[in-house]
């Protein structure tokens, strides 16, 4: 082999090794660790705290992060945060290095959730053993994912073919009668044409919130707000609010809400998020209620936790089909009840109740009803705890 082919080859098997990034502020053991690591066939980067580390990540993403915590001006915890808080390091396994072995630092490292809690001194072997543990297990995570990628894709096509196809046509039909024959068209007529091109409007920009939205929710994004941008919120208000603001909707069709909430039912969260998870559960006991006379009753309890049912009397969901509700781009008999939407309502809303520590429930017999039950961690008055301190 010639010396351009072997340096090819080199060349690409190191880019193929996983590269570890090292941050701490002691020489002997951040070299001692690098060395190792280089041994045991790893890339490694090394910075001398949490600055370093940051400006090198900035750079070059690593496959896995050892931190030590105690490092001057910025320690392995705010390295740690900082890391979390970027979506696209998000996932990346850190392990923390230290001296600080008490069970109450222990218990914090693992409470941020760290991928491993290491303390000094350790056992070469030991470190690489922890690892190759969490390398394997990002890479079956990706692989899982990569593995599911070719369904969803179909799922979009599928789902795209209608739900953009469909508004579409009609928009472009009615534009253009409007267009050719707008001098010969009565004015109610034209009335009604454009109330069809601004239903179809809206049809395309709720798909479009509805991807950015579930984009967001897959990104960290909203799991990065929820953490952050959490207050105290008054839920009932929130049903109240939302109640409100579709009773015309649920008057179109001939529906009345009813709501028989508590006072001052108060969850932890983010008001937007709440209101959009209560918004797509009435919503939806609106759109498969039963025509003329039906009623939507949203009530709430407290008791353990925060419970706000939301009951219609509507067409109800077959036991068969009640476990597609809450999968992506799945719908209930859709080509019988030509719903419109992408399947992802129900998803969203369980997807952002989870974000907020807690879950939907769903009960429904068909051609009786369904209820759907958002259920909330009550909020507590919690007190504020700081981080365990580098020892000076």
């Amino acid at each position: 082999m010639n010396n351009a082919s072997s340096d090819f080859k080199e060349t690409q098997e190191k880019e193929e090794q996983p590269t570890i990034l090292v941050a701490d502020d002691d020489l002997t053991i951040r070299e001692s660790v690098a060395d190792f690591l280089r041994h045991a066939g790893y890339q490694v980067s090394t910075a001398y705290n949490g600055t370093t580390a940051l400006q090198i990540l900035q750079n070059q993403t690593p496959d896995l992060i050892i931190a030590d915590i105690e490092m001057p001006e910025m320690n392995g915890y705010e390295l740690y945060d900082a890391v979390r808080s970027n979506p696209d390091w998000n996932l990346l396994p850190f392990i923390f290095l230290t001296a600080r072995g008490e069970q109450k630092d222990v218990r914090y490292g693992y409470s941020l959730g760290a991928d491993h809690y290491v303390t000094k001194p350790f056992e070469p072997e030991y470190l690489l053993s922890v690892i190759e543990a969490r390398l394997k297990r990002m890479a079956t995570i990706q692989a899982t994912v990569s593995s599911n990628i070719d369904i969803i894709r179909q799922r979009l096509i599928h789902t795209f073919s209608h739900e953009l196809r469909s508004p579409m046509t009609a928009l472009y039909g009615y534009v253009n009668l409007l267009q050719e024959d707008l001098d010969k068209l009565p004015d109610d007529q034209i009335r009604e044409m454009l109330d069809h091109v601004e239903r179809g409007a809206r049809r395309l920009s709720r798909l479009a919130e509805d991807l950015m939205l579930i984009f967001q929710i897959d990104s960290g994004a909203v799991s990065i707000e929820v953490a952050r941008f959490s207050q105290l919120v008054d839920i009932t208000q929130v049903v109240n609010n939302v109640a409100q603001h579709l009773s015309l909707k649920a008057e179109e069709h001939h529906i009345l809400i009813e709501t028989n909430m508590p006072n001052g039912l108060l969850v932890r969260g983010v008001p937007l998020y709440l209101t959009d998870i209560i918004t797509r559960l009435v919503d939806n006991a609106i759109k498969f209620s039963k025509k003329d006379g039906g009623c939507v009753l949203i009530t709430g309890a407290l008791q353990d936790n925060i419970y706000i049912s939301v009951e219609d009397k509507g067409i109800g969901i077959p036991l068969d089909k009640q476990r597609q509700l809450f999968q992506r781009f799945e719908q209930v008999n859709r080509d019988k009840l030509e719903q419109q939407g992408t399947g992802l309502g129900l998803v969203i809303a369980m997807e952002l109740a989870q974000l907020h520590g807690g879950t939907i429930k769903m009960r429904s017999q068909e051609n009786v009803g369904s209820t759907f039950t958002l259920i909330l961690p009550a909020a507590q008055q919690l007190t504020a705890t700081s981080k365990p301190q580098p020892e000076q």
